[in-house]
This record gives C-alpha cells, structure tokens and sequence, in this order.
C-alpha cells in the first residue's frame, strides 16, 4: 500500500512542479496584464483538478484490494 501512496504523491508532486513551471515561465514571458496568460492559468488549474482525481481514483482502486480489512 505504501508503494502505491508513495507513487500517487511523487506523481501528484510531478505534475504540480511541471505545471508551476510552466506558468512560472509564461509570467515571465508574457506578464500578468495578459489574457494568455489568465487562459493558461485557468487551463493549469483544470489539469490539476483532474490529474489529482485521477490519481486519487487510482489510489483508491488500489486501496481496496491492498488494504489489510479487505483480505
């Protein structure tokens, strides 16, 4: 159980910092006062909505047949 938490989070960690970077570079390009970068940021936002849902999906499938009360 421990293995698949371990790699639901340092997948879930992936995905933000990439993310973060990605928008941390689009700042730096293209600045707040752009619309760009505001449709970047929202499309950052869906991507980690269903990234973390998908993992959290993963996990839980995971969960229930690893889990000791299960057996």
């Amino acid at each position: 159980m421990w293995a698949v938490t371990g790699w639901a989070a340092a997948t879930w960690l992936r995905v933000t910092l990439t993310l973060a970077a990605l928008l941390g570079a689009l700042w730096l390009v293209l600045g707040t006062g752009s619309g760009w970068f505001w449709i970047a940021v929202v499309g950052a936002v869906l991507v980690e909505y269903r990234a973390t849902r998908a993992l959290a999906t993963e996990w839980g499938a995971e969960a229930r047949y690893t889990w000791w009360w299960t057996r």
